[in-house]
Parts: C-alpha cells; structure tokens; sequence
C-alpha cells in the first residue's frame, strides 16, 4: 500500500512510538535465543568413565578446559557398545549424563538438535499463513506463550526420545516467534528504517545471558526450568504492543487500524494526517479483484536471471544459517572456558551488525555481503591451519573463530537485506519464504557437520564452514548492486486478455501483489 508508506512518514518514519514497539518486540529474542540454543550446555559431556574398560580411559569436562573423548567401542561395558555402565562425576548434569549418551548412543545429542532444526522448519512455513490469517500480534504471544509452556514440560521428561520431541515443538514454536518478530516491527517503519530494523535486535544478548545461565545453574532440568519462566516478563507487553496497521487495512479493518494511526500520531507528537485516500485503497485491497495476480513459488525460476538470482540468494540463507549454528553448537568443541566462549561468541555478534548497518547504504550490498563471507570462510580456514600446526595455540584458534562467528552473524543480517531488495515486490514474500525454508535445512544439516568433531580430528566442522561461506561470497557477486536503487515492482509475464483494458496492451498493466 503506496499511500500508507505516505502516512507513515507523516506520522515519523521511526518516531518514538515506532521506537518502542521495536524495542519491546525485539526483546522477544533474548528468550527464544535461550530456548533456541539451550543445546549448547544440554550436550555437554560430562566427566565420565566405564568401569570395565581395560585402558581406565575417560573423558573430562570442566569450566576452563573441556574435551571430549569417546572411548572406543570395544572399551566400553555391557552387551553391546552402549556402556549403560558409565559413571558420570562432577557437579554438571546434562542430558548426556542423564542417558548415559555416549559411545554407541554418542550420535543422540547431535539428532536430537537436529530434530529441533526439523521443527524450526515446519513452524516457519505454518506460522507465515496463520500471520497473514489470524494477524502478527496474536500469533506472536500465542507461539510465545506455547513456546515458555513446552520448554517448560521439555524439563520434566524422563526419556531421551520424549525429550527430543519436546524439542521439535520448541524448534517449531521458535519458528513461528521469529517469523513474526522480524515481520512486525518492520510494518510499523518507512522503508529508510527496514535495514536497521532487520539486523538491530536483542538475539545477541540471549546468547550472552545464556553463557551466564550456563555458568550459574549446572543441572540441565533446572536450567530450562529457570531460562523458561524467566520468559514469562515479556507476556505484560501485550498491552503496549498493537497490531500491524499495514495487515489490518489489508483486511479492509480500517476502523481499527485509524485508531492506532490516531495513537502513534499522539504518541509522536504529530498532527494526524488525512486518511481518507488511506480509507479507500484499504477498501480496495481487502476485495479479491480478479486485477491481482496470484503468485507462486514458480515465478521465482521464471527466466535465467530470476533463476540465478533466487538460486544465489537462497544458497546465501542456506549458508548463513549452516555456518552460524555450527558454529554455536560447535562452541563446546573449543578448548577454553565454555561459559566464557559462549559469552564471547554473543558480544562479537554486536559489531558485526553495526558495521552492516553504517556501511550498507554507503559501499553497496554486493561488497558489504562479499567482504563479511569471505572473512567468515578465511577464519574458519584459519582455525584448520592454526589447530594442524600447533593445536596448543587455544586463545589465538578462539579469537579466530570468533571472527569468524562475528562475520557470518553480519553476513547473514546482509544477505537478508540485499534478498528482500533483489526480488520484485510481487513475488518478494514468497521469495524471502523461499530464503527462510533454505536457512531452515541449513540449520538442519549444521548438527551433522559439528558431529564431525567426534573423530580424530576435531577441527574438521571448520573446513567445511569454511568452504560454503568462500563460496557464497564470490555467488554474491553474481547479483545485481540494489544500494540506492528503486525497488522492482514487477515481473514480466503475460496477465489474463479479461485484465486487459479495452484497447491495451499487456505492458500497460502492472501486476501487482496478492493482498496479504
């Protein structure tokens, strides 16, 4: 809706009531970040050793330098390699010590985050339809609700198969929350405001919070326990948080999204502007006219360059996410403090972010997005180097990979943008819903590619990581530059003869979007 973005600048492109719904929905992040990355201490494993085994090997777990060494099969007690013998010591108590999850059963922590991932990708592709149906602020603090309910009941399972369905539903609620987070504030602001807003948030700060929940509570039930219900603070924002004007005059709920134009007016200090224009393309866009095309996800690959653009950008989410929860989960395979590694892996989020956001309008998209991959794929080629040549340089290996997590963190916030810029505005939606289902099976496969740090050689996730991001970097190139560039409205295509006026032609029709 062309007129609203004309209100919206009327009313304070990022005015103070613009400000505090960011700020408030934002602060959703932090306590999904908790519930999202809780696996980063549930899989820990713990100090332990089998009785029976002939070498007395075992592993070791403790706050300043943890490693993980699995025992071979043939060293392990019981009548297969399970080792249902393992003794764990120490005071950390996690679900590998909980189920004995080592030796043959090794490969659990790793499935159950990636059933997890499974999940993340199911609630995205479900909440995107229930949000354009049933609206962003209901959907938000239903999912949110649910989300603190089932991480909730997550604690007090007694088996690792319920608890990995437990987790599904978390991935699949963590899902719809952040799909709704991103979108929300967004249609509050003018478009000058939509690169802040996209990569400005408070998910770096749940996952520092989350280093010090970690540090402070050593059994994994209590752990959930208490990173769940602390969540509940953020139920009391309904009151401050309204709908999104843009959805309900979509719906032709005119009446009702006056009334939060009049607040925000109020709130900001400005005179509201007139409406009425605003009145009837409400009126017109919440009626399926038979002028509005429907698209789909085949629009996407409709010629080469839509093609080659759409593959590019999707492979871009894909990496972003692989690269930037392998590197999360692969933090307990750091030597180090854990706690403090966490922390840090958090913080160097922060300056990635603000590098985006100062640079992105003035260097371009394609150098921002071409620069924070290749600096990601380099450090965790690095790491591999440094670890082969002197595995005892810890502090220089974790300020490597730090870089490397600060640069894909700013990678993935670019790659957002320069997606939402490159697909025209038709199909834009189901282009970026195309993106986030890519991102979702690369927060699928990231598990997989950390487990192969259980082998010899425990540096190999780096590598890979490694090579994905040199590559999506150099594919960035490959896009058109949209830095201070008009955003493209349509496609080509051919509408129906009936859509024709009377005497026209097909070029003097713009298509235009489906009404969400």
């Amino acid at each position: 809706m062309y007129e609203f973005e004309n209100v919206l600048s009327q009313l304070g492109s990022f005015g103070a009531y613009q400000r505090r719904v960011f700020v408030l929905v934002s602060m959703f992040e932090t306590p999904v970040a908790w519930a999202m990355l809780l696996p980063i201490f549930l899989n820990v494993v713990p100090e332990w050793e089998c009785p029976g085994s002939s070498s007395n090997v075992s592993t070791s777990f403790n706050s300043s330098s943890n490693s993980n060494i699995t025992l071979p099969k043939e060293q392990c007690t019981g009548s297969g390699s399970v080792c249902p013998g393992a003794v764990f010591s120490g005071d950390l108590n996690t679900i590998v010590s909980e189920w004995s999850l080592v030796c043959d059963r090794k490969y659990v922590p790793s499935t159950i985050t990636t059933v997890q991932m499974c999940g993340l990708l199911v609630g995205a592709l479900v909440c995107g339809q229930l949000a354009d149906i049933f609206g962003r602020r209901k959907l938000l603090y239903i999912t949110y609700t649910l989300l603190l309910a089932v991480s909730l009941g997550s604690a007090f399972v007694n088996s690792w198969q319920l608890f990995a369905a437990f987790r599904f539903f978390i991935g699949g609620l963590v899902g719809s929350v952040m799909v709704v987070n991103f979108v929300l504030p967004l249609e509050f602001v003018t478009p000058s405001w939509r690169t802040f807003c996209g990569c400005v948030g408070f998910w770096a700060v749940g996952l520092m919070t989350l280093a010090i929940w970690g540090y402070l509570i050593s059994e994994w039930r209590y752990l959930i326990i208490g990173t769940s219900v602390s969540g509940v603070f953020m139920l009391f924002s309904w009151w401050f948080v309204p709908e999104s004007p843009r959805w309900l005059l979509s719906k032709g709920r005119f009446d009702e999204a006056e009334a939060i134009l009049k607040t925000i007016a109020k709130y900001n200090n400005i005179i509201l502007p007139d409406l009425s224009t605003l009145k009837k393309e409400s009126e017109f866009a919440s009626k399926p006219e038979k002028r509005y095309k429907n698209f789909s996800y085949w629009h996407l690959f409709q010629s080469c360059e839509m093609s080659k653009n759409s593959l590019i950008v999707m492979y871009g989410w894909f990496v972003s996410s692989s690269v930037y929860y392998g590197l999360n989960f692969n933090t307990g395979n750091l030597a180090g403090n854990l706690y403090l590694n966490v922390f840090i892996s958090g913080l160097v989020e922060i300056p990635a972010l603000v590098y985006v956001v100062a640079l992105n309008n003035r260097i371009g998209r394609r150098k921002i997005t071409l620069s924070l991959m290749l600096l990601a794929g380099i450090s965790c080629l690095a790491v591999l180097v440094v670890t082969l040549i002197d595995k005892s340089q810890t502090v220089l290996i974790i300020v490597i990979a730090m870089i490397g997590k600060s640069a894909i963190s700013g990678g993935w916030a670019a790659t957002q943008v320069f997606s939402a810029e490159t697909f025209p505005t038709v199909i834009r939606n189901i282009g970026i819903g195309a993106c986030a289902m890519s991102a979702r099976i690369g927060g699928i496969a990231a598990p997989q590619i950390v487990r192969l740090s259980k082998g010899s050689l425990e540096v190999l996730p780096f590598p890979v990581f490694g090579g994905l991001a040199l590559l999506c970097g150099f594919l960035m190139l490959c896009l058109p530059e949209t830095k201070n560039k008009p955003l493209k409205d349509h496609i080509i295509t051919v509408p129906d003869p009936e859509d024709l006026p009377e005497g026209g032609s097909p070029e003097e029709i713009p298509l235009r979007d489906t009404p969400s």
